[in-house]
């Protein structure tokens, strides 16, 4: 038998990221990312470097320059690549995605996100994410 007493849930507290740059073998939750960014007065994460960290959704993700996805597991495809792609429907930008600049992911999974961005990086990320991955078979 259960104690009807304590039926309330424990609130979820969540660990402030802080402003980095670095973050190393953390699990990072990306609306909390982009919130405390925000906060701090800007609206786009830039210059932060994740190594070996978790990357959580749900989340859309949008690299608007100088970011780069060194070894990182990128998230359950259900084997095609492209379902990890959001295509921008408006030809200069779109809202909602969290958007990131001159950033560094190695060795990161991702879980729970997607990725937008120009026709061209959707592309290319696609491409790569088909290659066979060091030693791998497809």
């Amino acid at each position: 038998m259960t104690d009807a007493t304590n039926t309330a849930a424990e609130p979820i507290v969540l660990e402030l990221l802080g402003p980095g740059p670095d973050y190393v073998g953390k699990s990072v939750w990306l609306p909390q990312l982009f919130m405390e960014t925000a906060r701090a007065g800007t609206m786009v994460i830039e210059g932060r470097r994740f190594e070996n960290c978790l990357i959580e959704g749900p989340a859309v993700l949008l690299p608007l320059e100088g970011c780069n996805f060194d070894g990182c597991n990128m998230g359950d495809a259900h084997g095609d690549p492209r379902n990890l792609m959001l295509s921008p429907q408006g030809p200069q930008r779109v809202t909602g995605p969290i958007p990131f600049k001159n950033c560094q992911f190695i060795n990161c999974r991702f879980l729970g996100v997607g990725f937008t961005g120009a026709a061209d990086f959707l592309d290319n990320m696609a491409k790569a994410l088909a290659q066979p991955q060091d030693g791998a078979t497809q």
